[in-house]
């Protein structure tokens, strides 16, 4: 399944939210976090973005949308090309030098952003949706 798509969107808000559902969850977050996905070659060049609501750690909400002015304000957005995504998400990059270095723009307090770096790893892992995604 091709990622961000809107079917992988669609799977991808199920696993997700399963994985950070009360007992389960791994974080007593509260925080808004809008990750906006830029030059996705197989969506015509548009922004994919995604909006994670989190309450006491579990995921009330996940939004899929596009075009950059689209994305809705938040706690964390984070922006940056897709192929840099692509390889944080393959392990070719780890997000926290990624974020360090300035290749993914981060608003928000960036400190507190590298603390939730656990928390984002495993909504990271989850976007692997157990193999079936489609770099």
């Amino acid at each position: 399944m091709k990622f961000l798509t809107e079917e992988w969107g669609n799977e991808f808000s199920v696993f997700v939210k399963d994985r950070f559902s009360p007992g389960k969850t791994p974080s007593k977050l509260t925080l808004t976090l809008c990750e906006c996905y830029n030059n996705v070659p197989h969506c015509g060049g548009d922004t994919v973005w995604f909006m994670y609501t989190l309450k006491d750690g579990v995921i009330e909400s996940v939004v899929r949308g596009t075009g950059r002015a689209n994305a809705p304000a938040a706690d964390y957005t984070s922006d940056a090309d897709y192929d840099l995504f692509v390889k944080t998400m393959t392990g070719e990059i780890s997000t926290a030098k990624a974020l360090t270095t300035g290749k993914i723009k981060l608003k928000g307090n960036l400190m507190r952003a590298l603390k939730l770096l656990d928390t984002h790893n495993i909504i990271t892992e989850c976007k692997r949706l157990g193999g079936k995604t489609e770099w």
